[in-house]
């Protein structure tokens, strides 16, 4: 049967292929970009354009606001805005499989939950925390607020977060490697996934370490919760690169062909060894 024309102004196949992958191109770069990016304009851009000294914790930036900056909260709209930004840009990347496409979801609405619920504050955080103190003499509405109950939903959303993408670095990652090019070792990226996996478990770690070196123990907080956002914009970068050289999304055709290329090494190379062994037992006989 002779196949139908197809339309003049129906772009070609790789045509289509380059434009779905450099649409998920720049969704991975953007939220990689996006955590690289955010414990830094948060400092810099609260500094030297608000004069807003380094806050104790990430999270504090949504209240960090001097005398006559309660009326705007200066980095509120950055805080909630980068967080919203990797929540949607979490929920918008879909997986390659059901329960990689779940933990990103997950995943990102926790981000939006960390964002919509911002750091709870107390009373009782005013007598042991100047920052707390200070902030509730120059904005007497948030001194008001903390006296509203609360839940911890900004604390779990957060860990949680951490944990559904540590799952993803962990379980889900590895599922793009069989579409290497049978020169490229799929083995250093698995190794690499699963070190961002307990990178992102144990990042306090070395973000605590980097708060000591640096003098700055009562930012602490800040540094460790941008060692967390910083893994993971280390794993979408690492993501990015690896589907760079298996072109799954720009020649998913081509790429194929490598797993099935890969699955027949292998069997092949299980034949073997299963031959070797053979061979050896007869000797031995």
């Amino acid at each position: 049967m002779k196949m139908p024309k197809m339309p003049s102004n129906i772009p070609p196949y790789r045509e289509l292929s380059q434009h779905f992958s450099d649409t998920y191109f720049s969704l991975r770069v953007g939220l990689a970009l996006l955590a690289f990016a955010l414990p830094f304009v948060l400092y810099l851009y609260g500094k030297l354009r608000h004069g807003l000294d380094l806050q104790p914790s990430m999270s504090a930036y949504f209240w960090a606001a001097a005398k006559g900056q309660c009326a705007t909260f200066p980095m509120r709209t950055i805080f909630v805005g980068f967080l919203c930004a990797i929540g949607v840009g979490l929920y918008a990347y879909k997986g390659l499989t059901d329960l990689e496409n779940s933990l990103l979801n997950a995943a990102g609405f926790c981000a939006v939950l960390v964002a919509s619920y911002p750091e709870p504050l107390s009373k009782a955080q005013a007598a042991s925390d100047p920052r707390v103190s200070q902030l509730f003499d120059n904005c007497p509405a948030v001194k008001e607020w903390a006296n509203l109950p609360s839940l911890p939903i900004h604390y779990v959303a957060a860990v949680l977060l951490f944990v559904f993408l540590a799952i993803v670095a962990w379980r889900c990652a590895n599922k793009s490697l069989e579409y290497l090019p049978l020169d490229n070792d799929p083995e250093k990226f698995r190794r690499t996934y699963n070190a961002i996996a307990i990178a992102m478990i144990l990042f306090p770690i070395p973000g605590a370490a980097v708060a000591f070196l640096f003098g700055a123990a009562s930012e602490k907080v800040f540094f460790i919760e941008a060692a967390g956002v910083v893994t993971f914009g280390v794993y979408w970068a690492v993501k990015t690169y690896e589907l760079s050289r298996s072109r799954l999304e720009r020649d998913p055709i081509g790429a194929l062909e490598n797993a099935a290329r890969r699955e027949d090494r292998q069997r092949a190379a299980k034949a073997q060894a299963a031959s070797e062994t053979a061979v050896n037992r007869a000797d031995e006989i």
